[in-house]
């Protein structure tokens, strides 16, 4: 028996005939337990599409479509009302046929890009943190690289930004573990060198400095 076969019984095939129409088929997988394509193909095998969703949209949904729709993805008003992305585009066009102001296209282009800019920073933060990612986004070239460079910032070495260059100093409290692990990874640790000028050097400013020196030590300042 085929996997496709076994996840799906009475109960669950009975579920999607009643609600394919005007329920989403992301919220119907999450619903129900399984893939976004397994709730497709099942759909074709049963003969079902979403061509009545159009007539089970009601006012106060249309409305909240048409409010929505200027500041969010069709694929997040989709989600949010419980409708699907075919239902959504259908009520904004079926509008602006009897003059509806649909947004521009460069608006939209600018609504995809911070909404992309932001899942990309949700997926970041999940990566860091060790979790599995919600998409497929290609965030990192190589993730154990990144996820390093941030560990090394947690424990307050001076990470280069997207470089390998790590700096440390006295102050800072090396980890050997996470050092030598950065190291495999093609992280350098480098120690500024700290120049030390003789007692008697003299530059363009000595005299000021000396008479400055001298007077913090007629106050009792520098000791």
């Amino acid at each position: 028996m085929s996997r496709t076969a076994s996840i799906w019984n009475d109960d669950k095939i009975h579920f999607l005939v009643e609600h394919y129409a005007h329920i989403s088929n992301r919220k119907l997988a999450d619903t129900l337990g399984v893939s976004v394509p397994s709730i497709k193909t099942k759909s074709r095998e049963l003969g079902l599409s979403k061509t009545c969703a159009r007539r089970k949209i009601s006012p106060s949904i249309e409305a909240n479509i048409l409010r929505m729709s200027e500041n969010n993805s069709y694929r997040t008003v989709a989600d949010k009302l419980n409708v699907s992305v075919t239902s959504v585009h259908f009520v904004v066009n079926d509008a602006a046929a009897n003059g509806y102001q649909k947004r521009t296209k460069e608006e939209t282009s600018k609504m995809i890009s911070e909404t992309r800019v932001r899942l990309i920073k949700k997926e970041r933060a999940r990566a860091i943190f060790g979790m599995d990612q919600k998409t497929k986004l290609k965030l990192f070239p190589n993730k154990k690289k990144y996820r390093l460079r941030e560990r090394l910032k947690r424990c307050r070495y001076d990470v280069e930004r997207n470089d390998t260059d790590v700096y440390i100093d006295d102050e800072t409290r090396r980890h050997a573990n996470i050092e030598a692990e950065a190291q495999k990874e093609g992280f350098r640790i480098f120690k500024p060198t700290v120049e030390y000028y003789p007692i008697d050097f003299l530059s363009e400013n000595g005299a000021a400095e000396e008479q400055i020196f001298a007077e913090l030590k007629r106050m009792n300042i520098n000791g």
